[in-house]
């Protein structure tokens, strides 16, 4: 907000009323990464600007790492644990990664004996005339950097219902253009990923009419008491 206020692209931060050898002990990485840029953290003013660094919420698995598709385990940021609610505590995150990941070995390592030795990975085939091969014309970069910038913009920090809905027709419109594709390049398959999170990340948010944690609307800035549960999204087809 205050650099909305400001038309600027940032805010500073101040450390100078701390002790200089406190700071440079206690924020090391941080403190080298400002040298390099000529900053002093202990008396120069850091500019600082909102990021995306954690994903709250993902795939739903049980205490075991087991997602709801036979055979398919999960952990770390990509789940969704239950561990975390409107926000996540600091470090929380590394904590979860190694629980869950330690139960999600054992637990699919369990499986994987109950399998037959005889066992073959089914073949997949894709009907031709449902995808389009030829992907030169498709500039994969351009489309991804403009879905990070138009999440920004429209389910960013501050979210409302005309922003996202506006979002949600652009990311439709993309996925439209992408998924009947059958791409051969990894970046490809990610583009096309991306795409489909977009979309879940702009419904969930719609769904949720309240702010509450990290997430924001400023259409409904107040908390909602019958509204603080888990969302979850189930495939119709």
């Amino acid at each position: 907000q205050q650099m909305a206020r400001t038309n600027h692209p940032c805010v500073y931060l101040d450390l100078s009323h701390l002790d200089a050898d406190f700071v440079r002990s206690r924020f090391p990485h941080i403190a080298s990464v400002c040298a390099d840029f000529g900053l002093d953290v202990t008396c120069d003013q850091i500019p600082v600007r909102p990021g995306a660094h954690y994903m709250i919420g993902g795939v739903t698995v049980d205490d075991q790492g087991r997602t709801t598709l036979p055979g398919l385990w999960a952990a770390g940021e990509v789940t969704s644990t239950g561990l975390h609610g409107a926000n996540r505590l600091a470090s929380n995150s590394l904590v979860e990664g190694l629980v869950y990941g330690a139960r999600a070995g054992e637990a699919a390592s369990k499986a994987a004996k109950l399998i037959p030795d005889d066992f073959a990975v089914p073949t997949f085939s894709s009907d031709s005339d449902l995808f389009e091969r030829d992907d030169d014309e498709l500039n994969i970069t351009d489309l991804r950097n403009s879905l990070s910038s138009l999440m920004w913009r429209q389910v960013g920090i501050e979210r409302t219902e005309t922003s996202m809905q506006e979002a949600a027709e652009r990311v439709e419109f993309w996925d439209g253009f992408v998924s009947n594709r059958e791409l051969s390049e990894m970046a490809g398959w990610e583009l096309q990923n991306l795409l489909l999170v977009a979309q879940l990340m702009i419904a969930s948010a719609r769904a949720r009419t309240e702010s509450r944690g990290v997430h924001l609307r400023s259409d409904f800035p107040r908390t909602d008491a019958a509204q603080a549960r888990h969302l979850d999204i189930i495939a119709t087809s």
